[in-house]
């Protein structure tokens, strides 16, 4: 019987670690296949965001894309948090973490696009925009907290943290640049997939880690 029931919690393990991966890469890879879909849309220049406005070809595509990725980053928080149960406090606080970034970059931005009405953003574009940030500032964090939960993927962490954090700081001065010329400003869409292409990768290697421990 206890065989049994070790054998269940390897199999939840595996499956929710899976969803944390195969969110992140559907999320990457949806945005790139569906981007190029859009006359006219180029990856490095636009925001992810624009893919999913209401004028968009692809805007049903797009938002079933993140409304599968948060899903899938939800779920994936919840086999985290019962894998290092032993830093319970800790472990809980970094799901809780990929979880707003799954509810606000996920669920949040499928539901509420990006839309705006001339310069203004529509009420949903200001919801896309500000339950989306609280998201983003939640995954920036979550490397800092895990490098306690994993003590030897503390530099792994660090490293991660700046990368993201840099990605996020270059978007921010992006958007609120008034100068359309300037460099930080052409280029956001750069930025963005800086940390998203970074969290992803943290994310993963927590998924990877999770699927190769033996204790449970």
């Amino acid at each position: 019987m206890h065989q049994l029931r070790s054998r269940h919690k390897r199999a939840l393990i595996i499956i929710t670690a899976l969803a944390g991966i195969t969110g992140c890469l559907a999320d990457l890879g949806g945005t790139i296949i569906l981007g190029n879909r859009i006359d006219g849309y180029q990856q490095l220049k636009h925001t992810i965001s624009q893919m999913g406005i209401l004028s968009s070809p692809v805007a049903h595509e797009i938002a079933l894309c993140w409304i599968g990725m948060g899903i899938l980053l939800i779920i994936f928080a919840v086999g985290f948090r019962y894998v290092y149960e032993n830093s319970k406090k800790l472990a809980g606080i970094a799901s809780v973490l990929v979880i707003l970034y799954g509810i606000g970059e996920g669920l949040v931005s499928g539901v509420f696009p990006a839309d705006k009405a001339g310069e203004v953003h529509t009420w949903t574009g200001l919801v896309h925009d500000g339950i989306g940030g609280i998201g983003v500032m939640a995954i920036m964090v979550f490397p800092l907290v895990m490098r306690k939960v994993i003590p030897d993927l503390m530099k792994v962490s660090i490293i991660f943290f700046l990368i993201g954090a840099a990605g996020v700081m270059l978007f921010f001065i992006s958007r609120i640049v008034v100068a359309p010329d300037n460099f930080l400003a052409v280029y956001k869409g750069s930025w963005q997939r800086l940390y998203v292409l970074d969290y992803y990768g943290y994310i993963m290697i927590i998924a990877v880690r999770m699927m190769c421990r033996r204790d449970h």
